[in-house]
């Protein structure tokens, strides 16, 4: 699917070098950025609202999420198979009336509130914020919570990576352009190797989502298939 995104095969006029490192596996770590009910449950936060009020998006959104995280659970399947760290994040305000997010994710959920009768994001707690049954976190892996986009504000990852000894991030998550594309670009500017996992991300946008791989895969990440994370760990 390189050709759907900017990749040097797609973009062989790319004035800038293409990102470039090498992989030391054994200090690779997947994380799974805000996999949960909110976005993925048919049963409750944003699918429910999708379906009845924007159908054309849900008929895009609704397979591409489902894929995505059959694709981390794959990932995640192996990484623990063979002993790598696997670090989640959940996104979502630390107090239950929201008071602790930016007053511009405040009056978002205020405004979704009056445009769909729910919020954007659900606070720690609620059935909403937890991870997804298929990605349910084991005890000694890690679990962030944080009330920004990108875990690097806000939360003390960096100095637990760091601890943890990874050096290359294997990104899955939601949603591409947004969490995952703030993450991406936060880790890799600490020096971090990054590898964003093309079909185990998800948005609501088809265009949304190759635009955020472009972007990042030109300047801050590469670009991956789960198959091919697969075959390296292997």
């Amino acid at each position: 699917m390189t050709d759907l995104f900017d990749s040097p095969d797609s973009l062989p006029d790319w004035i800038m070098p293409w990102p470039a490192f090498d992989v030391d596996w054994n200090r690779a770590g997947l994380i799974v950025i805000d996999y949960q009910n909110y976005g993925a449950s048919s049963e409750c936060g944003l699918i429910p609202m999708l379906v009845q009020q924007h159908p054309d998006v849900a008929e895009y959104y609704v397979p591409r999420i489902r894929h995505s995280i059959s694709n981390a659970q794959r990932l995640l399947i192996e990484f623990r198979k063979v002993h790598r760290n696997v670090i989640y994040t959940r996104h979502g305000a630390l107090l239950p009336n929201g008071r602790d997010m930016i007053a511009r994710r405040q009056r978002r959920d205020s405004d979704a509130r009056d445009q769909s009768d729910r919020p954007t994001l659900w606070p720690k707690g609620s059935r909403e914020h937890q991870i997804v049954d298929e990605l349910t976190p084991l005890d000694d892996e890690l679990v962030i919570d944080k009330n920004s986009s990108s875990p690097f504000n806000g939360t003390g990852i960096d100095q637990l990576l760091r601890n943890l000894n990874v050096e290359t991030l294997v990104v899955t998550g939601m949603a591409t352009d947004m969490c995952v594309e703030t993450t991406a670009r936060d880790a890799g500017d600490r020096g971090y190797n990054v590898i964003v996992v093309e079909d185990a991300v998800a948005t609501f946008f088809e265009e949304h989502h190759y635009a955020a791989l472009s972007a990042m895969s030109r300047v801050y990440t590469q670009v991956w298939t789960t198959d091919q994370i697969l075959r390296q760990l292997k």
